[in-house]
């Protein structure tokens, strides 16, 4: 497997993990509301029966995230850091500490399920004290984790940011791929990948790879979509600096470029 498609498959694996959690917990801090508003008690001292505290885990979706998700990141990602000779990436230990958290997550939630039916209520008693008390502290440093992983991989970005199939591919699914992780989803992966020319850098090399690799129609819109970022950004340098100022007419220079390398897209597609 070539190194650019182990980085395309470690953004994708990372970044929809990271989704799919942040869904997981979301939903789990809603159901904790609706328990705090049902015995009008605060959150932190909600003690719940074994049935209701287990209503507040999607115990599929945590096994699906640690089976099939972050088993897959966690592999992609020693084979892109864990270089013969060198120290892995914090980015890398980031990801084992995810997976070995969330493993620890399903086990508890699975014993919990377990002990539910023993016939000794002291142990149960005590094993339900420390779940209720853990679970959501080992939940939030779960999404701590996935913080700080998304921060150190950021930082890696912009060194992916001419590999074919990394900018390619997140042209072609990075709209569905970060949202739920960005505001402005693709466009804001852009500021991280391109730090110095953004959405506007980014839609453009993407322009650029697919003309050359002569798929026209993709270039095509690519280059449009470079276009508009190019407009934005001239209105707003023009606005603050004048239409004269350098900045404003190197945009209007590259526009005009954009346009040119749009239309001999078209002629391909």
């Amino acid at each position: 497997m070539r190194s650019d498609e182990r980085r395309w498959i470690l953004l994708r694996v990372f970044y929809g993990g990271y989704r799919s959690f942040h869904v997981l917990f979301e939903q789990y801090e809603l159901r904790v509301v609706a328990f705090t508003e049902k015995y009008d008690v605060d959150r932190k001292d909600l003690e719940l029966p074994p049935d209701e505290l287990l209503s507040l885990f999607d115990s599929h979706a945590l096994l699906a995230l640690r089976n099939n998700n972050l088993k897959s990141l966690r592999e992609i990602s020693h084979q892109v850091f864990r270089t013969e000779g060198a120290r892995p990436d914090p980015f890398d230990n980031h990801v084992t500490n995810i997976y070995h958290e969330v493993s620890i997550l399903k086990e508890e939630e699975w014993t919990l399920r377990e002990q539910a039916g023993s016939e000794d209520p002291k142990e149960y008693e005590r094993y339900y004290r420390e779940v209720n008390f853990y679970y959501p502290k080992r939940l939030k440093h779960v999404r701590n984790l996935y913080g700080r992983a998304r921060k150190r991989l950021e930082k890696l970005l912009p060194a992916m940011g001419r590999n074919t199939i990394v900018v390619r591919s997140a042209y072609l699914f990075g709209e569905k791929l970060f949202a739920g992780v960005y505001g402005h989803g693709l466009d804001d992966f852009y500021e991280y990948l391109y730090p110095e020319g953004g959405a506007l850098t980014g839609y453009s090399v993407a322009g650029d790879s697919f003309l050359e690799g002569g798929f026209g129609a993709e270039a095509a819109e690519a280059y449009d979509r470079a276009i508009v970022a190019a407009r934005r950004l001239h209105e707003r340098v023009a606005k603050e600096h004048g239409k004269s100022c350098d900045d404003a007419r190197a945009l209007d220079a590259q526009r005009k470029s954009l346009e040119k390398r749009r239309d001999k897209a078209l002629v391909l597609a």
